[in-house]
């Protein structure tokens, strides 16, 4: 796990200042918690994996009949407030990644100062607020699904920010705004290709606002960053590109049904768009909800390098995804969910799918994942 230097340095500079005021006033108040999913899945297509993730180096498909990898975490959460003003948050995860392996990583650490009580700031380790879901993206329990759905997800692989946000409360009438704005830099392994990859982007900058009224929740944002892929994206390492996302995403949830759909466009060499609908109804401790999700071809854009092999197949990752599932609340703070998904390919695309073999086309294919999930807060 590696973590700037600055980040290290502003992380450590707040933390002092924090202390220094917890000594002047009372002690510190500490919580500890965390969250969990014990998850397996079954995916009939044999020629490739089906992972929910760029950072997932297999999966259910061609390397295993039954995966635990796409949707089991563990995560371990510590709350520090040092005074009025200061308090500090840091978040482990142990989930399947790059590395082969569950080796934990620091997903936030941050430290947040209260300025007024509408606005403050925090600098260190921050989600990305890129959807209605991105503050508690691994919290399973928190969502009726057993993920969210892959072809918006999977659009934006950063999940975190090193660097600094600010954020306004703000009342017009009946309406609540939290408009956020954010700065900073973050690097991530991926492998897309496949093959280990360091992703790093910097200069990132964002502005989102999150409305509430009543039942319903309407999330807009817009970041933009520059981004060293290498040779993923146009063939040349070393090469900086401009990336933006424009985001959107609206919620209705008066309590005994809910209905949520997001979308997205992103911009780099190429520009795609994807989209998601989804709807519940709550009855007693089950929840049956549909989902459907659909990601576009993507198109290139003028004035850059002809793209490599790599470049285009990720361009080009079209597929949609009709999902049918339960969630059974059959205990406190734990879940069960069993997900059918229905997964078709675009005429000219291998999807999201990983470890495709070399010139294998499965375009045009249909194939479904079976999973089950038990999620858990303590």
């Amino acid at each position: 796990m590696v973590i700037g230097n600055y980040f290290i340095a502003l992380l450590g500079f707040f933390v002092c200042v924090a202390n220094a005021q917890a000594a002047a006033t009372d002690q510190p108040q500490v919580t500890f918690g965390g969250f969990g999913s014990l998850g397996v899945s079954h995916c009939t297509m044999g020629s490739g994996d089906y992972v929910v993730d760029g950072g997932i180096p297999k999966g259910p498909g061609l390397s295993d009949n039954l995966s635990t990898v796409n949707d089991s975490r563990i995560a371990g959460h510590m709350a520090a407030q040092m005074s009025p003003a200061v308090s500090v948050v840091m978040q482990i995860d142990a989930e399947y990644h790059s590395g082969n392996s569950y080796e934990p990583e620091v997903e936030f650490a941050n430290v947040k100062y209260v300025l007024t009580p509408d606005v403050y700031t925090r600098v260190g380790r921050i989600a990305l607020p890129t959807f209605l879901e991105s503050e508690n993206r691994d919290v399973g329990y928190t969502y009726a699904w057993i993920h969210p759905p892959v072809e918006v997800y999977r659009q934006e692989q950063i999940t975190h920010n090193d660097g600094v946000d600010v954020n306004y409360r703000l009342q017009t009438g009946a309406v609540g705004h939290s408009i956020k704005a954010i700065y900073g830099r973050t690097t991530i392994a991926t492998n897309d290709p496949p093959a280990l990859t360091t992703l790093s982007s910097k200069h990132l900058w964002g502005i989102f606002d999150t409305a509430e009224f009543g039942p319903t929740t309407i999330h807009a944002g817009y970041q933009e960053r520059d981004t060293n892929s290498g040779y993923i994206l146009t063939g040349l390492a070393g090469t900086w590109v401009k990336e933006s996302d424009l985001s959107f995403g609206a919620q209705y949830d008066p309590g005994d049904w809910f209905a949520i759909s997001e979308w997205i466009q992103r911009k780099s060499t190429y520009k795609n768009n994807a989209m998601y609908v989804s709807a519940g109804y709550r009855v007693k401790k089950f929840t049956p909800y549909l989902t459907y999700a659909l990601s576009s071809q993507g198109s290139f854009l003028s004035g850059f390098p002809p793209p490599s092999p790599d470049g285009i197949r990720l361009a080009n990752r079209a597929q949609s995804t009709a999902s049918l599932g339960v969630r059974w609340d059959f205990r406190r703070d734990t879940d069960l969910k069993i997900q059918l998904d229905q997964v078709k390919l675009s005429d000219n695309s291998n999807g999201f799918l990983a470890n495709v073999p070399a010139n294998v086309s499965l375009y045009g294919s249909k194939f479904y994942v079976v999973s089950a999930v038990v999620d858990f807060i303590f």
